[in-house]
């Protein structure tokens, strides 16, 4: 029975070598035999990523060394860390688990010259996969599960293969004893400090006292909830380019405009979309992420940010929303200090800042009263500062505290007016302050302070100014 389910795969070609994904257990093991049978050894590369995680990883890979080995079958181990992976880009272990496991898959299959990988999930696999999307808060692409033909992530152009989707593990159990296959035990998969493992230990077994069939019926979801996804993704390839007016290297922009015409099904399948093609290894994209990115753009005012998994940012303009990396030229479409310490600002004078950001200060002798009040820009402010020579320019300090003008004294936390004008949390703490030594004066972007107000008695008026040079975007960040 289970060698009848490869059937539908594209194994025939003479041209065909796969990549083998093994672990030892009795899934990857299983599957290794099972290809052995029908492709031959010159036809498979076994690939075995060793995690770093527990103290019996060793000999698991010893195992799956030897027994590629026996077959005569091309082995590669790898060792990974893991856990340092995953406290760097702030994932749990399973999720940098699967992006090195697939980066690993892939460049072994370059390596070979590979024509697809293959990997050991199975019905029971799928299961838990669709419940776990489910207690996060899935939609239809979450809940339509794992692919059984799909692409390695990463690199749409090499195809993932997962035969025994449709394959329960007491099948694959049994067709291990039938062989005398004596499979390694992964001890993690005990381990219900995961949530997979909770699933499949705790959750599985209590929905299974509701039904029994609880493992067929989330296959049957997996499957209804993949065919509806493929037909609004078939549709929606019609629509996406309609709303992307640019795209490079590691970067889209939409046209807002578009954006806010498409309907709400259409706007969440496009956020999501933008995700998976800038990063493709991301799995985990929460609901919350996607609706807060989506208000933005709807309502959020020019240079409002809001951060994607993946380390990827989205910035709100007045025509146009620019998604892109946290390292890419778009993070300098903010000010941002280059020093902790207070830097002089002398009046006639400029300080520059980083990303080719520079603020002056020069005296205004000229300017009415009317030009003052009528002021729009948010990069120049107007400011009396008596007879004070130089300025500072510096990030707020803990708890600093300023009073806005126009609010007749009262004093607000900068850290609130940033947080209010939707700046992204990374980046107040180098936003530019100007201060006296005294107080702030103004929030660069943002807000004056009322104890700097030009009055009509005001004998000497500093003209601030806030500039990027090469006539790139700016953004002030808030969203009001």
């Amino acid at each position: 029975m289970v060698v009848n389910r490869l059937r539908p795969f594209p194994l025939n070609s003479p041209q065909t070598k796969i990549v083998v994904g093994v672990s030892g257990g009795v899934d990857s093991l299983a599957l290794l035999h099972l290809l052995w049978q029908a492709l031959g050894a010159e036809r498979l590369v076994v690939a075995h990523l060793h995690h770093g995680l527990r103290a019996e990883a060793d000999a698991d890979a010893q195992f799956v060394r030897e027994t590629a080995v026996s077959w005569q079958i091309p082995v590669v181990i790898e060792k990974a860390n893991v856990a340092q992976a995953a406290k760097k880009e702030g994932l749990s272990l399973e999720a940098a688990g699967r992006q090195l496991r697939y980066r690993f898959f892939a460049e072994q299959a370059r390596r070979f010259g590979a024509t697809a990988v293959a990997v050991a999930h199975h019905a029971d696999d799928q299961a838990e996969t669709v419940l776990l999307n489910l207690l996060r808060g899935s939609g239809t692409l979450g809940l339509r599960g794992m692919l059984p033909l799909g692409n390695v992530p990463g690199a749409v152009d090499l195809p993932l293969l997962r035969p025994f989707l449709h394959i329960h593990r007491t099948e694959l159990e049994a067709y291990c004893a039938k062989h005398g296959l004596q499979p390694c035990h992964d001890s993690s998969n005990d381990d219900t400090q995961f949530a997979r493992n909770r699933i499949r230990h705790e959750l599985l077994p209590l929905l299974k006292r509701y039904n029994p069939q609880i493992n067929n019926r989330l296959q049957q979801l997996a499957d209804i909830n993949s065919a509806d996804y493929a037909a609004l993704a078939a549709q929606f390839e019609q629509i996406f380019p309609t709303i992307v007016s640019q795209r490079g290297d590691g970067w889209i922009k939409f046209h807002r405009a578009a954006f806010k015409g498409l309907a709400l099904a259409w706007q969440r399948i496009a956020l999501r979309k933008v995700v998976q093609q800038l990063r493709p290894l991301q799995t985990e994209i929460g609901f919350r992420t996607i609706e807060q990115a989506r208000e933005l753009i709807l309502s959020g005012g020019s240079g409002s940010e809001a951060a994607l998994p993946g380390v990827l940012m989205m910035r709100v303009e007045a025509t146009k929303v620019i998604f892109g990396a946290e390292s890419d030229p778009l993070s300098h479409a903010f000010p941002q200090v280059t020093a902790v310490s207070p830097q002089p600002l002398t009046i006639p004078g400029e300080l520059l800042l980083a990303g080719g950001w520079r603020i002056t200060a020069v005296s205004q002798p000229n300017v009415s009263l009317k030009a003052v009040r009528q002021n729009g820009d948010v990069w120049q402010a107007f400011v009396d500062v008596g007879a004070v020579e130089k300025l500072w320019v510096r990030p707020f300090a803990p708890h600093e505290r300023f009073q806005p003008l126009g609010l007749g004294g009262h004093s607000q936390p900068i850290q609130d007016l940033l947080g209010d004008r939707k700046v992204m949390r990374e980046k107040r703490p180098l936003w530019p302050i100007v201060a006296t030594t005294q107080h702030p004066v103004w929030i660069v972007g943002h807000r004056l302070d009322e104890r700097v107000r030009v009055t009509n008695i005001s004998r000497r008026i500093i003209h601030l100014t806030c500039t990027k040079e090469k006539n790139e975007p700016k953004s002030a960040g808030y969203a009001d």
